[in-house]
């Protein structure tokens, strides 16, 4: 019997809760949540800093930004018109896979696909996004370009896994 060849280890996924129990997810089993000192080295520049990073040691990391942006199901689209227009004019290079808002567990979750530039070499992100309790919360999968074939999937479980405690 042939057995169809893997090149990458299946990466086993397991159940958080986080941004105080609000939120259920999966996540990479390995992921560490981000230390304050290792956020604070990588977001020195950046005018927003996400609440939470679960990371497995720079190799891939899933981010979650609690937003005081008011947001609620009616908004989504917009928001994913928008966050779209928004990143295809602030990155003119990025290589778009998909764009959208497809329904996860009940619930309209707005997301972008894209391969985008980024420190002088490529990085995979998937972003997705919902409202929780009334406002926006972000949720960003990133990887290096050459790990897009072995995390991708795994993203995209993990934005379908995305549950609300609401």
């Amino acid at each position: 019997m042939l057995t169809a060849f893997r090149p990458y280890a299946e990466v086993e996924l397991i159940k958080k809760r986080v941004l105080s129990e609000r939120v259920e997810i999966l996540i990479p089993k390995g992921f560490e949540v981000m230390s304050e000192q290792q956020m604070d080295f990588n977001y020195a520049r950046a005018q927003s800093r996400p609440s939470v990073i679960y990371t497995n040691s720079k190799e891939a990391s899933l981010a979650f930004t609690y937003t005081d942006n008011t947001a609620d199901q009616d908004m989504i689209d917009i928001y994913a018109n928008n966050f779209y227009k928004t990143y295809a004019k602030q990155f003119k290079e990025a290589k778009w896979f998909s764009n959208g808002v497809k329904e996860v567990s009940g619930r309209k979750v707005g997301y972008l696909e894209l391969m985008k530039p980024e420190l002088g070499h490529e990085v995979y992100q998937l972003i997705f996004f919902t409202d929780v309790e009334g406002k926006l919360l972000m949720c960003t999968f990133t990887c290096a370009d050459r790990q897009k074939p072995e995390w991708e999937t795994v993203a995209k479980q993990i934005m379908g896994s995305f549950r609300t405690n609401e």
